[in-house]
């Protein structure tokens, strides 16, 4: 008996009225038992039960699994639908599909009139698809079909971010009744290879056990080199198999199921081997604890191919599936203590991926993203950047609003980007849409060249299939025939590149003087070396791929050749032509010039004479703000006003003062300064420009009184000249003046009201510092004596009286 079938009786009843979450171990019987016991039901008698599976191998796998058990084949009562593959039937009443498949049914239809329930399986997975189907369906329950069933399953479950969405649904748990799996941690620390350390691990225990062996690796190029090195140690004894997504289907199903000739066999899979799969005769598991993760970049608009630590819930499942027909093992390539710092969880997909489905399929639905029932939304970025991509490809207008050319997009069911590509080259001739039929079909499946491949040139690829009939290719070449009822022309081969232009734009490329290239979005990339169109300076990408060995620069997979004549003809509406101003600091001036542009690609430039009067104080705003106020070649008149204003504004009263400091200055300078720099354009004209006049035409009359009257530039002395009065940012007044000038002074001489004192600094007949004050009347009286001594000593030719503070002030330098 199987685990799950301990909570039937109570998912059933449950079902009649409401949804379910149901969380159950690997093997606990979920994905098979579970649904065959539903379609019993009367509540789904007349209504169809659609099953969602993540990967089209399990997809199959299960729908051949659920068929036997009914004694049928499939296509009866259960059937499948997968991209470019069905099998079902008007008898059809559960149906096995792939989350995008359930997108389309809503799409389509809505309501989904004939479908009782809708099962999420593996939803811990947590892909971006099964999030959307999820919204989706809900919002079909709250708006068109409160009787349709929704049942949420995994083996992990963030189960209380679920119950938000779903806060009807009843959380059932099934224990299950999975062997004991005893983990053992085999750090491995040397530097050898990742498939170099998981081989001699294999290697060493492999003898241990009576049974096969699944061995967890992040990616085909780790299973293609352990694969080779496990072959030659273990010769005919033990076959090797390979498990992941690119193998044929006919591959996939010999590692499924056991060894024909009864031999023992270990089977390299990547994470698509952790759910639905059953591999049978698994004794012992080999967990490598590294997966690689399509991770969008949004700077580039690529997929980054990142290898990554698992989470503790990955490494939950894949111990799992050694435990699932009686105990077994499950080796670690890390320690315990490694394995208590890993992600609890994994990141859901939605957080790292291209929105720009997600966003053309809620446009088709009619919501906005954010408004959508998710448990986690992609951030602004994402949206950002998803939604720029679709402007560029004319799904979406300037109002981010869906155009005629984004329903047609929608309606072909694949990426925008192929999908603009096959509307538009209809447009061109029939000739053009059967090429692009051909181009979707290599980017969508793998290089039909493969070893053979010599370049990135995708014209010779199209050649390459063309004399190759037979070639696996045809059949997804065909499907798009048949899909857009077009017939197999001949193709237009030297219009490659504007093809892929249409569905790629943001990667038109052009070359650099390092032999690399420049993509519209400003990102770089390049071709190996020896590649036969490095010696092109445009270029159509298709394809192109970062890994952690390749980051600065996106490596070309698939590209064409494109002329200026194409690019200018076809391409016209996103190039664009431009003033660009700059700042030139070498030559401390402005320089402009006009651009023809594509994206962040410079076609063509050429200088212009006088830059718009627009661009040039733009420009001087920004120089100014980098410099700031007080970097600004202003000289002590213009400095000392400046602070005189700061010094009134602080005590005057009754009169307000406009802000000159320094913030205030850069805040106002399209007040004060800006009208005046309408022809300048270099650093030298700048520093003319007579900044004192047009700071004071800041002040009005009555301001300009009272600064001149509380706070003067100059100061009158007792021997009938005037000093200069220097004023400092800290609000202080200096006077430095020959201390026989300032005889028969009996007051402290000030500012502001006479509320300031200012600082006297006393001078000798030599114009040196002998003194400061800021109590003239105390000097005198006091440390004069002193001074007066001093200075008789120096200076005995000069003046120095008694009684300083009734004296005759002079200007003199010697008595007489």
């Amino acid at each position: 008996m199987l685990p799950v079938q301990h909570i039937l009786a109570a998912l059933h009843k449950q079902l009649i009225n409401g949804d379910a979450i149901v969380v159950a171990p690997p093997g606990a019987g979920k994905s098979t038992c579970l649904p065959l016991s539903l379609l019993k039901l009367d509540a789904f008698k007349d209504k169809k039960i659609i099953l969602l599976q993540p990967r089209r191998i399990a997809v199959r796998n299960i729908a051949a699994y659920l068929a036997s058990q009914l004694g049928e084949s499939v296509g009866q009562t259960v059937g499948y639908r997968i991209r470019g593959e069905v099998k079902v039937s008007a008898n059809t009443r559960l149906e096995i599909v792939t989350e995008g498949i359930l997108t389309r049914m809503l799409q389509n239809q809505p309501d989904l009139p004939d479908v009782g329930l809708v099962i999420f399986d593996e939803f811990h997975e947590r892909s971006v698809h099964a999030d959307f189907s999820l919204a989706l369906c809900i919002e079909v329950q709250q708006t068109l079909r409160d009787d349709l069933r929704l049942l949420v399953m995994s083996a992990t479950l963030d189960v209380a971010a679920l119950i938000e969405l779903l806060p009807a649904a009843k959380l059932l748990e099934s224990k299950g009744k999975s062997y004991p799996v005893d983990i053992i941690y085999q750090p491995d620390n040397s530097k050898l290879p990742l498939f170099e350390k998981i081989s001699r691990l294999v290697i060493q225990v492999f003898p241990n056990h009576q049974h096969d062996c699944l061995v967890f690796l992040p990616g085909a190029f780790e299973i293609n080199k352990a694969a080779e090195r496990l072959s030659q140690h273990f010769a005919d004894e033990v076959e090797v198999f390979k498990l992941f997504s690119e193998l044929s289907k006919s591959e996939q199903q010999r590692a499924l199921l056991p060894h024909p000739a009864g031999k023992r066999k270990i089977v390299l899979a990547t994470n698509i081997a952790e759910t639905s799969l059953t591999i049978e005769g698994i004794e012992f598991v080999i967990d490598s604890g590294v997966e690689k993760k399509a991770i969008f970049q949004l700077n580039r608009g690529i997929n980054h191919l990142q290898s990554q630590k698992i989470s503790q819930a990955s490494a939950t499942q894949r111990a799992g599936r050694a435990g699932r027909l009686a105990a077994g093992s499950c080796y670690r390539l890390w320690s315990k203590e490694q394995h208590g710092r890993l992600a609890q969880q994994i990141m859901p997909e939605i957080m790292h991926s291209d929105m720009s489905s997600f966003i053309l399929e809620s446009a088709v639905w009619g919501a906005e993203v954010k408004a959508l029932a998710l448990q986690d939304h992609p951030s602004d970025a994402q949206l950002s950047q998803g939604f720029a991509l679709l402007s560029q490809l004319e799904l979406f207008d300037n109002n981010n609003k869906l155009t005629a050319l984004g329903r047609k997009a929608h309606g072909l069911g694949c990426h925008p980007s192929l999908a603009v590509m096959l509307v538009k080259s209809k447009q061109l001739s029939p000739e053009h849409l059967s090429m692009a039929c051909a181009i979707a079909a290599l980017i969508e499946n793998k290089d039909p060249m493969g070893r053979h491949a010599s370049g990135a040139s995708l014209s010779a690829r199209l050649h390459f299939v063309l004399q190759q009939k037979n070639h696996v290719i045809w059949q997804a070449i065909r499907q798009w025939h048949a899909k857009l009822a077009s017939r197999l022309l001949a193709w237009p081969i030297e219009d490659t590149a504007v093809l892929i232009g249409f569905a790629y734009p943001q990667w038109l490329a052009k070359q650099r003087k390092d032999e690399r290239y420049q993509l519209v979005n400003g990102s770089g990339a390049i071709l190996y070396q020896d590649d036969a169109l490095t010696i092109q300076p445009w270029l159509a990408v298709a394809n192109m791929q970062t890994n952690d060995r390749q980051q600065d620069n996106a490596q070309i997979r698939y590209a064409e050749s494109l002329t200026l004549l194409q690019l200018e003809q076809h391409f016209d509406y996103l190039i664009e032509k431009n003033e660009r101003v700059d700042w030139d600091p070498q030559n401390q001036r402005i320089v402009s010039e006009l651009q023809k542009t594509l994206g962040k690609i410079v076609i063509h430039k050429q200088p212009i004479k006088r830059p718009s009067e627009k661009h040039i104080l733009s420009i001087w705003q920004d120089v100014i703000h980098d410099k700031g106020i007080t970097n600004l070649p202003f000289n002590d008149e213009v400095q000392q006003l400046i602070y005189r204003v700061q010094f009134a504004a602080s005590f005057s009263g009754a009169i307000a003062f406009p802000d000159f400091t320094e913030s205030g200055l850069l805040t106002s300078i399209d007040s004060w300064l800006m009208p005046y720099l309408r022809d300048t354009l270099t650093w030298q004209q700048f520093s003319q420009c007579d900044f004192l006049q047009q700071l004071l035409n800041e002040l009005d009359y009555a301001q300009q009184q009272y600064l001149d009257k509380q706070f003067p530039k100059r100061l009158a002395l007792p021997s009938g000249t005037s000093a200069q009065l220097t004023y400092s940012a800290d609000k202080t007044v200096m006077l430095s003046v020959r201390m026989t000038e300032l005889y028969g002074l009996k007051l402290h001489p000030t500012v502001a009201q006479q509320q300031i004192p200012i600082i006297v600094e006393l001078l000798s007949p030599a114009g040196r510092p002998i003194q400061t004050t800021q109590d003239l009347p105390r000097f005198w009286q006091g440390s004069y004596k002193e001074v007066q001594k001093d200075m008789k000593g120096r200076y005995p030719r000069h003046f120095w009286p008694d009684d300083p503070a009734n004296a005759q002030a002079t200007t003199r330098t010697k008595k007489g």
